[in-house]
């Protein structure tokens, strides 16, 4: 039984990886396994690892860590640690090294984005020949792992991510959701358009704002992007401002709101009516799973992981750049209340069976142990 994981993130990012490792940390812990971790100071990473109780080595930057590697040696063997799981391809430098000085060390790789390039350099063999299984969050993501990594297909696994369906889920409680509409800016009676993440290119915003821009007058709704929209908090910019540009002087400027960065997320998304994701290519999206887990139609792009997570039942997917389908999905779920409320329904019970944290924990656990 691997009953302690060395979490290792060398990542100063503040995206889905990110998240996910803060998340991971909290099931690992309700399922008994203790957490020790190594992280790069200053970071979200570091922050998670203190709010979790997390035991862990903080250096500036990773040529600090690869410098310190004896000492590190030295601490997982004092606290009995057989099994690294690293989260950025970057860690497998330290890994293999640490991996060299103590053999019997087991190197599990979750790797979130799927590169599109071979990765089969002198390197990156090297690397990756220290490592003893690749979990890939998708099926796209699998394929293209299976192609460029210098790995056997048999160490390359697909375990997508997994949400809490007890904090993510459909509201119940009336007067709680009047109350957050409220707070949001949400007009009574309008159809609530929710897109959450970061206010980056690659996610979509631009092609989101166009087909609001090009909906009929008549329409009454209102639309909420939620997720950073300045580099503290994960956003860009000049993105963000590109889109405010976008919007001022048309009809629209009155029926959008860029919130930010929330920590609400949670009870955000079941006031909401419908969920947009218009990400050129998502390696997996946990914003996703957790929009559906909430009970939340989506319309989301047909590329990447999406086909994946979201079937007929629970949601439309059309190209990422296709403003007129964009434009057109969206006019016929803001005028169809059963529809939105039927996939809705679809969705949270396809979370249920396939995407809930329990599973992917439960998973995760015995790749651990299978390695220990």
């Amino acid at each position: 039984m691997a009953n302690k994981v060395l979490q290792l993130c060398m990542s100063d990012g503040k995206g889905g990886m990110e998240l996910y490792v803060d998340r991971v940390i909290e099931d690992l812990q309700a399922e008994g396994v203790e957490v020790i971790g190594i992280c790069l100071s200053d970071t979200r990473i570091e922050t998670y690892f203190q709010r979790n109780g997390v035991a862990y080595r903080a250096f500036k930057s990773n040529l600090q860590a690869l410098g310190s590697v004896w000492g590190l040696r030295r601490w997982l063997i004092d606290e009995n640690v057989r099994v690294i799981h690293c989260h950025k391809s970057s860690d497998l430098r330290l890994t293999a090294l640490l991996k060299l000085l103590l053999p019997s060390i087991r190197v599990l790789y979750t790797d979130h984005v799927g590169g599109q390039r071979a990765k089969k350099s002198p390197y990156h063999r090297f690397a990756y020949g220290n490592v003893d299984r690749v979990l890939s969050i998708s099926q796209a993501t699998y394929a293209r792992n299976v192609k460029n990594l210098p790995l056997p297909r048999e160490r390359v696994t697909c375990l997508p991510h997994g949400v809490d369906t007890t904090t993510y889920r459909p509201a119940t409680d009336g007067a709680v959701v009047a109350a957050k509409r409220a707070e949001l800016g949400i007009p009574e009676g309008a159809v609530a358009i929710g897109l959450p993440g970061r206010v980056t290119p690659g996610k979509g915003q631009d092609v989101w704002v166009k087909a609001l821009l090009a909906l009929p007058d008549e329409l009454d709704f209102f639309a909420v992007s939620i997720g950073g929209t300045d580099y503290a908090s994960g956003g860009t910019e000049t993105f963000y401002r590109a889109l405010v540009a976008m919007i001022e002087g048309t009809p629209l400027a009155d029926k959008i709101r860029f919130l930010g960065h929330r920590a609400d997320l949670a009870e955000i998304l079941p006031a909401l009516d419908l969920v947009c994701i218009p990400s050129e290519n998502e390696a997996f999206g946990l914003t996703i799973i957790e929009s559906m887990a909430c009970a939340m139609p989506i319309i989301g792009s047909n590329t990447g992981s999406l086909p994946e997570l979201v079937d007929e039942a629970s949601g439309v997917l059309v190209g990422p750049f296709d403003v007129p389908a964009w434009r057109d999905a969206l006019a016929v779920l803001i005028e169809n209340d059963a529809r939105r409320r039927a996939m809705g329904e679809a969705a949270r019970q396809r979370v249920e069976r396939h995407f809930s944290n329990r599973q992917h924990v439960k998973a995760l656990i015995g790749y651990y142990e299978a390695l220990a």
